[in-house]
């Protein structure tokens, strides 16, 4: 019976692993088919590479692949339709191209569209913060012109009562 399982490489605590197609009664470690990707948790984010076209073949010759390098491989798959996604929202327009090893190649074929769009963005992000900004100002107007009217009276009153504050000055000198 054959199994498509995952392989420890590396040094003592540096683990990478390589995932391949063995005999279920070899070692963890031991002699092996066929090489079908590598992962390597310690990276940030973990690398994922797996030639899709190889396990699925392997799949359909019997191979049964183990928990842990069936999640990786959804994992995977998942990560290439996310990363095709965005490639095909950006504003490149490129074309994707497998080889027969199953390696992805990206060619760009066309020039930047929208740049003006993508310059445009920071402004309206500015006119989004500004918005806020001039509500509180419209709100703020009615309290500062309250706050003028009261200061108004207390301000005619330090007037009047500066004057006679000088006069007493003069009588006793």
């Amino acid at each position: 019976m054959l199994k498509i399982r995952l392989r420890r490489m590396g040094a003592i605590r540096q683990p990478h692993y390589r995932i391949v197609v063995a005999d279920a009664r070899a070692p963890r470690d031991g002699a092996f088919i066929d090489m079908l990707g590598h992962y390597n948790p310690l990276t940030d984010p973990a690398t994922i590479q797996v030639d899709v076209a190889k396990y699925e073949d392997w799949k359909k010759k019997g191979a049964q692949p183990t928990n842990a390098v069936a999640s990786l491989v959804k994992l995977f798959n998942r990560a290439q339709r996310a990363e095709a996604a965005s490639e095909a929202g950006t504003a490149k327009a490129s074309t994707l191209t497998r080889t027969a090893s199953g390696k992805r190649s990206t060619r760009a074929t066309a020039a930047p569209v929208g740049e003006a769009e993508a310059e445009a963005a920071p402004v309206s992000e500015i006119e989004a913060e500004a918005a806020p900004v001039a509500e509180l100002e419209a709100e703020a107007a009615p309290v500062a012109e309250e706050a003028a009217a009261v200061a108004e009276p207390a301000a005619d009153a330090e007037e009047t009562a500066a004057p006679a504050e000088e006069t007493t000055e003069e009588t006793p000198a």
